[in-house]
């Protein structure tokens, strides 16, 4: 069978397809193919060596993927077509913590899957984890409910996109999302999000404060970092939280101290290797599934490459900042 891997640090090149023998499923375990699978940032951040620690030689990356079982039990029988969860058996994050979906075919436990619903794509499915649970770990972290305003930075990112649809599906009264470019702000307009920022417009808490007749909204979730999220501290409401995932644009900001002292604001960190519970994980997909099954969250997806293609699909997803998802298929 086919695996992507790297053996050092380095740069989109260090990715190669090498050929492995076919895995053995223990007692209880199904074998399972990868149709789809997907490429996220942190794989990018892990080739470079940011997190030296979280990697042995050979390391294979992915998160996240979709497939069909092809020894199965009675519970997903031969055929069932799943998506392989990014949390593996022992409630690590799949491809940090333990060797990733970058593979033709894997031994898993029935806890690693989900049944993908018959109304939705391997395309869709293999896009759907890691967003989807890291937005709404975000939302959990801020006691979001029914009524409440939500700040979803960035609608081009796959985490910002899942907050936006989350929290529209979920009953937000009011959603606002960011786009760094005019371009990005006019596909986010297309695929039908409204209360769109572009942030090379407009400032971003004169913004907000403008959409919410000047209270602010009551969360905020953030996974750029750096200056926008001292200007989203600001834009919150009395007593809002936010909660931040990401930092893709720098880990230092400022604030004013008077925000949280006069205004009882929170900033709350959440990460999705924190989020293990499977108690947890029940609550959210029986959430999340009917609501991807009738199409009410749909993740974008960007560009579909093939696996020999990898280092390409990496780069762009990197260099090229689309808009969605970035997948590839064995």
């Amino acid at each position: 069978m086919k695996v992507i891997l790297f053996e050092e640090f380095g740069g989109y090149d260090k990715l190669k397809i090498v050929d492995r023998p076919m895995p053995q499923p223990k007692e209880g375990q199904l074998l399972v193919k990868v149709n789809t699978a997907a490429v996220n940032p942190v794989d990018d951040t892990l080739r470079l060596g940011h997190i030296k620690s979280r990697v042995t030689f050979p390391k294979i990356l992915g998160n996240e993927a979709a497939g069909t079982v092809v020894k199965g039990n009675d519970e997903f029988p031969d055929g069932t077509r799943v998506i392989i969860s990014c949390y593996d058996a022992q409630g690590g994050v799949r491809g940090i913590s333990s060797d990733g979906a970058w593979q033709e075919y894997l031994a898993l436990d029935p806890t690693e899957l989900i049944k993908i619903p018959d109304t939705v794509s391997d395309e869709t499915a293999a896009a759907f984890p890691v967003a989807y649970f890291s937005a709404w770990a975000c939302l959990d972290k801020a006691d979001f409910a029914a009524g409440q305003s939500v700040l979803s930075f960035a609608a081009g990112g796959a985490v910002g996109n899942a907050g936006v649809q989350l929290a529209t599906a979920t009953g937000a009264s009011l959603v606002i999302t960011t786009a760094g470019s005019t371009e990005k702000a006019n596909q986010a307009t297309k695929a039908g999000i409204k209360n769109v920022i572009d942030l090379s417009k407009s400032s971003l808490t004169e913004s907000v404060m403008l959409l919410t007749q000047n209270k602010g909204v009551n969360v905020v979730i953030d996974m750029v970092g750096g200056n926008l999220t001292g200007q989203a501290l600001s834009a919150l409401s009395r007593n809002g939280i936010l909660v931040v995932i990401g930092y893709a644009a720098g880990t230092e900001f400022s604030a004013k101290i008077t925000d949280f002292v006069w205004k009882g604001i929170q900033m709350r960190g959440q990460s999705l290797s924190s989020y293990t519970e499977r108690t947890k994980h029940k609550k959210a997909l029986e959430t999340m599934l009917p609501l991807l099954a009738k199409g009410k969250i749909q993740p974008p997806v960007a560009r579909v490459f093939t696996a020999d293609e990898i280092g390409e699909a990496h780069r762009y997803m990197i260099e090229d900042r689309p808009f969605g998802k970035v997948l590839f298929k064995f």
